[in-house]
């Protein structure tokens, strides 16, 4: 008889913390749906009341709208980086002692921020 009592004390354990789990669920869902209605009634008021400010703004009809005079490319400086490769293949080279042959098949610019961030997640602990 005291088998069935703890069977029967750990199913209600188990069933009443599912049902504060999945209560716990449906008030976040129902939160986040709220939060979502707030939000898109707040953006349709803004773009309505964007609407109004266009529209109440009066045309002039005598002055013809400018052409729009296009914008002038970028150009990106192209450096020539291939002595700075050939001085990075070779301490490469230097640095693995294997023996093989190294051949640099591409070269990119990374960011500051990509080292910095690989150095915190090598260096962690």
């Amino acid at each position: 008889m005291g088998i069935l009592n703890a069977l029967s004390y750990g199913g209600i354990t188990a069933v009443i913390g599912m049902f504060i789990v999945f209560l716990g669920l449906t008030i976040l869902i129902c939160a986040v749906k709220i939060m979502g209605a707030v939000f898109a009634g707040m953006t349709a008021k803004k773009q309505a009341k964007a609407k109004a400010a266009v529209i109440e703004k009066p045309a002039a009809p005598s002055a013809p709208a400018p052409d729009a005079a296009p914008e002038p490319a970028v150009e990106e400086e192209v450096t020539d980086d291939s002595e700075l490769i050939a001085v990075i293949a070779a301490a490469i080279a230097a640095f693995d002692n294997s023996g093989k042959s190294l051949v640099v098949r591409r070269v990119r610019k990374v960011s500051g921020w990509n080292r910095a961030s690989r150095t915190e997640q090598v260096y962690r602990f």
